[in-house]
């Protein structure tokens, strides 16, 4: 069997490492993100680490009377997001008040609980005046009014791959 000359081993570290290093930037895992994209112009507006069990709620202003709307999702195991509760300061047209779930009244809100109701990804047309905050794990991280009235937008949780790769 032929030895490796020392420029032999030198030409196979290089080539280990810079397979290493590929594989590190472009293809290990890297983590999940949550992202808004604004679909018309195909861009990202947010993007921040998320996982399992994280806590996001949505604020919005609702119907002509301009009643205060909040919904509240947890992150699933399989990276979806689990719609936990509503809650709204009255019921009226486009309330979901058929729900068969625990319902109560807490400063003023109507509370509907326990939805377990999961959705892939979220798909809004924002409202620069109705459309107000999006937390998670209680930290405001987006203001929907920052947006162009009527901007097309889609929030999905993405697997990461590669530490210097943008998906």
């Amino acid at each position: 069997m032929k030895k490796l000359s020392g420029r032999g081993l030198l030409w196979a570290a290089i080539l280990a490492l810079s397979g290493g290093f590929v594989w590190w930037a472009f293809f290990a895992p890297a983590g999940t993100v949550f992202r808004l994209y604004d679909r018309d112009r195909d861009q990202v507006v947010l993007s921040v680490p998320i996982k399992a069990g994280d806590k996001l709620s949505l604020e919005i202003e609702h119907s002509f009377e301009h009643i205060p709307w909040y919904e509240y999702y947890t992150v699933t195991e399989d990276f979806q997001f689990n719609l936990d509760a509503i809650a709204v300061a009255g019921y009226g047209a486009g309330i979901p008040a058929e729900m068969d779930v625990p319902t109560h009244i807490e400063d003023g809100l109507v509370w509907m609980e326990e939805i377990n109701s999961v959705f892939p990804r979220f798909s809004w047309i924002t409202s620069d005046k109705y459309m107000k905050g999006f937390t998670l794990n209680g930290e405001k991280i987006f203001d929907f009014r920052s947006l162009p009235d009527a901007s097309r937008i889609r929030g999905e949780i993405i697997e990461k791959r590669g530490y210097l790769s943008d998906v």
